[in-house]
């Protein structure tokens, strides 16, 4: 079975986001949808902009994927 990771991108590397972060992610993509959520690796409060692809928080901005694992 095919599973989805949400991922940001952090210089050249990918690095996966924490599993609450990634199902709450989910739930915004299959509404496209964008929200704020709260993020473990950040601490704080992110902006998700599913449109944009891309993860805002504290002034600066993260392209996210979705990618099947």
């Amino acid at each position: 079975m095919t599973s989805v990771q949400w991922v940001y991108a952090n210089g050249s590397a990918w690095v996966a986001l924490d599993t609450t972060s990634q199902q709450h992610i989910e739930s915004l993509w299959s509404y496209n949808a964008s929200s704020w959520i709260e993020c473990q690796i950040f601490h704080s409060p992110v902006y998700v902009d599913i449109d944009q692809m891309s993860l805002m928080c504290n002034g600066m901005s993260y392209t996210i994927a979705r990618r099947r694992t």
